[in-house]
């Protein structure tokens, strides 16, 4: 930094001379003027610096100069005072880190504070509460350390104004913690060597911009790491270096607008802006946080309803393909039902783009619908900045990236197909296996591959209407426009519904397929012949209506957030009603065995979403039996089969993993003790109903017939070569292994059951519940040893399918015996009792006869591993089992 600050010292004064030189009449001497000496605080006088740099007003002036070099200027009432400032990546590499994401870095203070001749940047805590100008406020303030982003030195100052600028090189340095972000993507702890770093010597500047309430810096920042484990994570070519450029929003915190922030309440769902209150020691939980929420308010409370203070003014930027509009306009008008329920007209308002130069998306003022073509593989997301301090909505838009319709709208909407799963690294499989493949953008494509597909098979003639592609591009900006009224996803909302209202086209129009557009929900789709609604939620759910009444309702007579709290408290109480339960996120993240409820899913629909993924399944295996009457069309290639095949066998092998959650699952109630109809935290899911689900998984999933592929479809199931393949891309195989396509929905299944947090939940779980009443550890054993080796019987053949999951579970069974995997020790008794009961079993096999050559092979084998596991001497070898 010492370096760097002489040298741009030295460029300055270079500069000024060469121009005053240039400037100067011809002098009979050859020898060049001396540069003069510049000031001893390394401060070069300000008419020196404004000839030489160019500056843009704003929220603060902003200066560059031709080197690229970026300054700020703040005037004297800026120092020491709150700012907020954001982070969004304005590219991405395809997995992990999108455009556009808000989720690297939370909205957050800022403060320009000067010491001597430099500036510290600093992110004070906003977390800390206490009264002002108390002692309690005084401790808060002492004890509460400060994040410093970087020192900047001042270039100058403007004396007569009042006025310093700041060298603004410490936003290149990498504030949003990008680091981390890609050494978890390229294998974290697991990659040694793998860890990604800023480089500076390749990060600089981009665009600056000023607008009057904020500033935008955009950074092209590289980051660099000695090797790339898997760079197809990566967009860059070669995955050792990867340039993200990072825009750096900076502005003005709201002036007072009569906003009142509102308390949190977890039984309806909004993001919070959390807070740690030290005011009281009355209170039992300090914790205190405010909703994230527009300012918006009637403009005449006293009237029933009037038109809105503060509406929500959306703009259509430009870019916006003139097909789509209508439908993203429709979205977004379609929130004013809501708020017309508590009194409020024209809450939200959408206008075209002004045909205005001046207008621009980065703004602060606007809130605009932008469309991006950056080849992110389609997706759209809500951005949002809030006041961290009071959780009040400043900005906020929604991003579409083109590819979201280019995708569906295709003949053939491209996905990532079996084969690409299958060459997956074993850590890589883990990963999507924990995660139980809950990606949003390869989910929503994949229902809507799917429904085109079946329609396409079930109800000729093809194509699909362009009303089926604007309905889905309405209920996903309807979805992200949620998030923008600072609604949270609800996946529980899924669950509202009878699959006979679902099969009404009179129901779903006016209550959607879901209670909350915050649900994900899948294509609305049913077996030919039967009556369906709606294939996409394009209304406002019974929730979203409660929830925008919870969160924006006036409250008559309350001052402050307290005086809200109790008609609060009654409002939130309805949480027993199934149309207005509400899960979230932190309730879907099973893979790691913490969420534990099979009602809050993703994807699913009805009340009984075993049912629902029982149909698909069912219609999945028909469609099978017929897609490549239709696919590929003539003169197309097969790979348009391979794509349509990947569509339905995807489909039904996650409908598999959705039914997996009712084994060691429990149901969660967000009720409060006294609540209407509450139950408990925690009540069981009655065994019958997980033998069912458990059932539907043996004869769907564990069963080699669930994935019986004719012969015929599997010769067509090819990749064709291309030339680009020789050199990067080249799969090891034209066609696809069928065992291993069965084999990914396996595992997915199995590292669910056998995570150590479902293990040990299901070992105690008699203590909270009735033996009996519900599955425990030695059901899910049992249940498993049948499911697995059921089909080990004399004289009978094993099929490749079977075999292959065999040797896998024998494996995880071996490593849970001799505690190589993490597990509960009645577990570990039971996977020693169960490879005991198999050796017994393969015993009797082999000594009936009557097997063929590669069965009595596979036993053989198996009876050798299973021995030398059980004489605690050997463990099946890791390569059997990608753990």
């Amino acid at each position: 930094m010492k370096f760097k600050a002489v040298l741009s010292t030295l460029v300055f004064v270079l500069a000024a001379t060469a121009a005053a030189h240039a400037a100067a009449p011809a002098s009979p001497s050859p020898q060049p003027s001396r540069p003069p000496t510049p000031p001893p605080n390394g401060e070069i006088p300000y008419a020196v610096f404004s000839h030489t740099w160019k500056p843009q007003p704003g929220l603060f002036t902003v200066w560059r100069s031709e080197g690229g070099q970026v300054a700020l200027e703040l005037r004297a009432d800026q120092l020491n005072t709150d700012f907020i400032e954001d982070a969004v990546p304005e590219n991405g590499i395809g997995d992990g880190v999108f455009a556009g994401s808000t989720d690297f870095q939370t909205a957050q203070i800022m403060r320009f504070e000067r010491s001597d001749d430099r500036v510290t940047i600093v992110f004070p805590s906003t977390r800390f509460l206490a009264n002002p100008d108390t002692p309690i406020a005084k401790a808060v303030s002492e004890a509460t350390a400060p994040t410093v982003a970087g020192v900047a030195r001042i270039i100058t100052e403007n004396k007569e104004a009042g006025t310093v600028v700041i060298d603004a090189s410490a936003f290149l340095g990498d504030v949003t913690n990008f680091s981390e972000t890609l050494t978890d993507l390229n294998g974290g702890l697991f990659n040694p060597g793998g860890g990604y770093h800023l480089d500076p010597t390749k990060t600089y500047f981009g665009q600056t911009k000023a607008f009057p309430e904020n500033v935008i810096l955009a950074v092209d920042q590289t980051f660099a790491t000695a090797k790339a484990e898997d760079p197809a994570f990566l967009a860059s070519p070669d995955g050792r270096s990867v340039q993200l450029r990072v825009k750096y929003n900076l502005a003005e915190l709201p002036h007072d607008d009569g906003y009142m922030p509102r308390l949190l309440d977890d039984r309806v769902g909004y993001f919070s802006n959390a807070h740690e209150d030290f005011s009281s020691d009355n209170m039992y939980n300090k914790t205190r946080e405010y909703i994230i929420r527009w300012n918006v308010q009637a403009s005449d409370p006293s009237k029933p309803i009037s038109p809105a203070k503060h509406p929500v003014v959306y703009y259509l930027s430009n870019t916006i393909p003139m097909q789509y509009r209508k439908a993203i306009r429709d979205a977004l008008l379609t929130w004013n039902s809501a708020f017309e329920k508590i009194g409020i007209s024209g809450a939200v308002e959408v206008k075209d783009q002004p045909d205005d130069p001046s207008f621009d998306p980065d703004d602060i003022r606007y809130n605009v619908i932008r469309w991006l073509t950056e080849l992110q593989g389609g997706f759209a997301e809500a951005e949002f900045l809030y006041n961290p301090y009071t959780g009040e909505m400043i900005k906020s838009s929604v991003v579409i990236d083109s590819d979201l319709m280019r995708g569906v709208k295709w003949e053939y909407p491209p996905l990532v197909s079996p084969t690409a799963q299958t060459a997956l690294t074993a850590r890589s499989q883990r990963a999507r296996a924990m995660l139980g493949g809950r990606d949003f953008l390869e989910n929503s494509a994949l229902n809507f591959g799917y429904a085109r597909v079946a329609l396409s098979l079930m109800n000729p003639p093809y194509p699909i209407p362009e009303q089926f592609a604007d309905d889905y591009l309405q209920s996903v900006v309807l979805h992200e426009s949620g998030h923008d009224f600072g609604l949270r996803h609800n996946f529980i909302a899924a669950q509202a519904y009878t699959a006979k209202e679902l099969q009404s086209k009179a129901f779903t129009s006016k209550y959607g397929v879901a209670s909350s557009v915050m649900a994900y929900s899948p294509t609305n789709i049913w077996p030919k012949g039967t009556p369906h609604g709606d294939y996409f939620q394009t209304v406002l759910g019974p929730y979203d209506y409660y929830a925008i009444h919870w969160g924006y309702a006036p409250i008559a007579g309350a001052k402050t957030p307290d005086d809200e709290v109790a008609t609060l408290n009654a409002w939130a109480s309805d949480w027993s009603n199934p149309q207005h339960m509400y899960l979230s996120d932190e309730d879907i993240a099973w893979g790691n065995g913490a969420a534990i409820d099979p009602r809050n899913q993703q994807f699913v629909l009805t009340n009984d979403n075993i049912g629902w993924c029982q149909t698909q399944m069912s219609m999945a295996h028909d469609l099978l039996k017929t897609v490549d009457r239709r696919f590929p069309r003539s003169e197309r290639p097969y790979d348009d089969l391979r794509t349509a095949t990947g569509y339905i066998v995807g489909l039904y092998g996650r409908c598999g993993v959705d039914i997996s959650r009712y084994i060691g699952g429990e149901y969660v109630s967000r009720s409060l003790r006294g609540d209407k109809n509450a139950a408990l935290p925690l009540s069981p899911i009655p065994l019958a109903t997980q033998k069912r689900a458990f059932s539907i998984l043996e004869q769907d999933i564990f069963s080699p017939t669930a994935w019986n592929l004719s012969p015929q479809l599997l010769r067509e199931l090819v990749t064709q070569y291309r030339y680009d393949d020789w050199l990067s891309n080249l799969s090891l195989r034209h066609d696809e292994a069928p065992e291993n396509i069965a084999l990914i929905y396996q595992l997915n299944v199995i590292y669910r059951f056998f995570n150590p947090i479902t293990l040990q939940r299901l070992d105690d779980i008699d203590l909270k519940y009735q033996p009996g009443t519900t599955m425990d550890l030695s059901d899910l054993y049992t249940w498993m040893q049948y499911a697995v080796f059921g089909d080990m019987v004399p004289g009978r053949s094993i099929p490749l399918e079977s075999r292959n999951l065999q040797r896998i579970y024998a494996a995880l069974l071996s490593k849970i015996a001799n505690q190589t995997l993490p597990a509960p020790p009645d577990a570990q008794a039971l996977a020693r009792h169960e490879l005991v009961t198999l050796r017994q079993s393969m015993a009797r096999v082999l000594a009936h006869g009557g097997l063929d050559l590669q069965t009595r092979a596979h036993l053989e084998q198996l009876d050798t591993d299973v021995s030398r596991s059980l004489d605690a001497r050997y463990v099946i070898p890791a390569a059997s089992v990608p753990l």
